[in-house]
C-alpha cells in the first residue's frame, strides 16, 4: 500500500468525535488576544497622546522629539508586561494588581527619565520640560489603570469560563484545594478516572461533584458549543485513562484549547511546580543548561556586584542608623551571624541585623505570627526587610545573589532533605536576598509552607531569565511598601 492510501486509510477510521464540532475556547482565542493588542495599543496612544497634547497645549517652548515619545512608551510597556498587564488572566481589579501596576509605572518613570534625560539629551539637545513629563506619567499611570478595571468588569473579560477537570480521587481533591488558594475564576467541571466515582464530592461536602466519567469530556464539549472553554486539565495519571481519549485529547490541543497535564498547569497557570511531579533526572531537561552557561548568568553576577556595591554606598547611614537602634534597645550583636547553604550544597556564614533575642535560633526552628522571641524593633526591620542589608556583603563575596531561592538554616535543610522530595535542587543556583518563593509566599512556619515555597524556587530555577528576575524586583517593591514581611 501507497504511503498516501495509507494515511487515507487511518484518516478515515479516526472517531468522529476526535475533532469536535463548534468548539468554542476562551484561552488562545480571538477574543483574548484582541484584549491583549487592545490593552497594547491603548497603552501607546495613552502616554503618547497625553505627553504630545500636554506639550501642544503649554506651546513652542515644550517642543519634544522621537526620545520623549518613543522610549517611555517602551519601557512602559515592558515594565508593566513583567506584572501582568497584558495577561486576560490577571486578576486587575485586586488591591494587589493595583499596587504592582502602579509601582511598574514609577519604576518606568525613573528608568524613563533617565533615558531621556541622561542619555538622549547628552550632546547638548534640549529635552522637553520635566514637569510635563512627570505629569505625562502621573496621566498615564492612572488612566492605564482604570481602563484594564473597566475591561476587566465588562463582558471582553468575562470570568464565565469553564475549566474540564480529568482526575482521580486523590489528584481531584488535591487539584481543587489547589485551586481555592489560588483563587481562581473559572467554573470547575469534573469527569472522573481511575477510582473516582460519578455524582461524589471532590473534596467533601460543599466541594463539586464528579458530573461524569472522563470518556465523556469530548461529549461535554459538543453538548455545550454555545459555552467557552478555557482547558482541559489531565489531573489523573496516564495510565487511568484510555488511549483514545488521550489521542482526541491531543487532538482538540490542536485546536487552540490547551490540554494541560497537572505538572503543566502548575506551571502556568500558577507559577510554581510540584516537586513530587518531577523525576530525578529534571535538572537534565532541556533548557537548563541556561543556568550554568548562558550570557544572561555571567550578566547577573556584574549586576549583583554593581548593584550591591551601589546600594551599601547609598544606604549606609541607614545601616549605621539601624545598627546604633539595636544596640540602644538591647544587650547583644547588632549582626546576627548563621551557617547557611549555598550554591550546590557549599556552607556558608550568613549575615543580619538581629531581630530577634540572643540564643533564640535554639529554641525553634520557626519563626511564627507574634514570636515573642522577635524583639520590638526587630519586628519592623522585618516587615521592611532592612533586616537583610547586610546580606549585601554576601552577594559582593559570591556566596548570594541579589535574587534566587532563601539561604536557609543548615539544620532545616537536613530536615527537608529528610521529608521532601528533590528539595537539593533549589541549590542548583544561589540563594538571594529576595527571590520568587518570597514574593508569592509568606514566610514559612511549617513543612507544608516549605513545600509551597519549595514550588515556586523550582519554578524559579526552570524560568531562570532577566524577565523573571525583573518581576521579582516588582513584586519585591511592592512586599517592602506594604509590609508582607515577617
Amino acid at each position: 500500500m501507497k504511503a498516501s492510501e495509507h494515511a487515507s486509510a487511518l484518516l478515515s477510521r479516526r472517531p468522529a468525535s476526535l475533532f469536535p464540532a463548534g468548539l468554542k475556547v476562551a484561552r488562545g482565542s480571538f477574543r483574548e488576544r484582541a484584549v491583549m493588542a487592545l490593552l497594547l495599543i491603548l497603552d501607546c496612544f495613552w502616554w503618547s497622546g497625553t505627553y504630545i497634547a500636554i506639550s501642544t497645549l503649554f506651546g513652542d517652548f515644550n517642543k519634544y522629539g522621537w526620545p520623549e515619545v518613543v522610549l517611555p512608551t517602551a519601557i512602559s510597556i515592558f515594565s508593566l508586561s513583567l506584572i501582568g498587564a497584558y495577561n486576560p488572566r490577571s486578576d486587575m481589579k485586586s488591591v494587589g494588581y493595583s499596587s504592582e501596576h502602579l509601582i511598574a509605572c514609577l519604576t518606568a518613570f525613573l528608568i524613563s527619565a533617565m533615558a531621556v534625560y541622561l542619555v538622549a539629551s547628552f550632546g547638548g539637545l534640549i529635552a522637553s520640560s520635566r514637569s510635563i513629563f512627570c505629569s505625562t506619567f502621573l496621566a498615564f499611570s492612572a488612566i492605564s489603570l482604570f481602563q484594564r478595571r473597566l475591561l476587566y468588569s465588562s463582558s471582553l473579560l468575562r470570568r464565565n469560563r469553564r475549566l474540564l477537570v480529568i482526575s482521580d480521587t486523590e489528584s481531584g481533591e488535591r487539584f481543587y484545594k489547589n485551586y481555592t488558594i489560588n483563587g481562581q475564576k473559572q467554573n470547575l467541571h469534573f469527569f472522573a478516572a481511575g477510582d473516582a466515582v460519578v455524582g461524589a464530592n471532590v473534596a467533601g461536602p460543599g466541594s463539586p461533584i464528579y458530573s461524569a466519567l472522563a470518556s465523556d469530556v469530548l461529549k461535554n464539549l459538543e453538548e455545550n458549543p454555545d459555552t467557552e472553554h478555557e482547558a482541559i486539565v489531565i489531573a489523573a495519571p496516564p495510565d487511568h485513562l484510555e488511549n483514545n481519549i488521550l489521542t482526541s485529547l491531543v487532538a482538540v490541543h490542536f485546536q487552540e484549547l490547551p490540554v494541560y497535564t497537572m505538572h503543566s498547569f502548575f506551571e502556568a497557570y500558577w507559577q510554581k511546580m510540584p516537586p513530587d511531579l518531577l523525576s530525578r533526572t529534571w535538572p537534565l531537561d532541556s533548557g537548563f543548561e541556561l543556568v550554568q552557561h548562558s550570557a544572561f548568568a555571567s550578566l547577573k553576577r556584574v549586576f549583583d556586584i554593581i548593584l550591591a556595591s551601589l546600594t551599601l554606598l547609598f544606604i549606609s547611614p541607614v545601616m549605621a542608623l539601624v545598627a546604633l537602634l539595636i544596640k540602644w534597645e538591647g544587650r547583644g550583636p547588632v549582626i546576627f551571624s548563621q551557617t547557611r547553604v549555598g550554591q550546590h550544597g557549599d556552607l556558608f556564614t550568613l549575615y543580619k541585623f538581629r531581630t530577634m533575642e540572643v540564643g533564640s535560633e535554639f529554641k525553634g526552628l520557626y519563626t511564627v505570627q507574634g514570636d515573642p522571641r522577635v524583639t520590638r524593633l526587630g519586628h519592623w526591620l522585618r516587615i521592611s526587610r532592612l533586616d537583610e542589608l547586610p546580606q549585601l556583603w554576601n552577594v559582593l563575596r559570591g556566596e548570594m545573589s541579589l535574587i534566587g531561592p532563601r539561604a536557609e538554616w543548615i539544620k532545616c535543610v537536613e530536615q527537608y532533605e529528610e521529608v521532601i522530595p528533590y528539595y537539593h535542587f533549589r541549590h542548583l543556583v544561589r540563594p538571594g536576598i529576595t527571590g520568587w518563593a518570597q514574593v508569592n509566599y509568606s514566610y514559612g512556619s511549617s513543612i507544608n509552607d516549605t513545600l509551597e515555597k519549595l514550588m515556586y524556587d523550582l519554578y524559579y530555577i526552570r524560568h531562570f531569565s532577566i524577565a523573571l528576575d525583573a518581576t521579582v524586583i516588582l513584586k519585591t517593591l511592592h512586599v517592602m511598601i506594604f509590609g508582607k514581611g515577617r
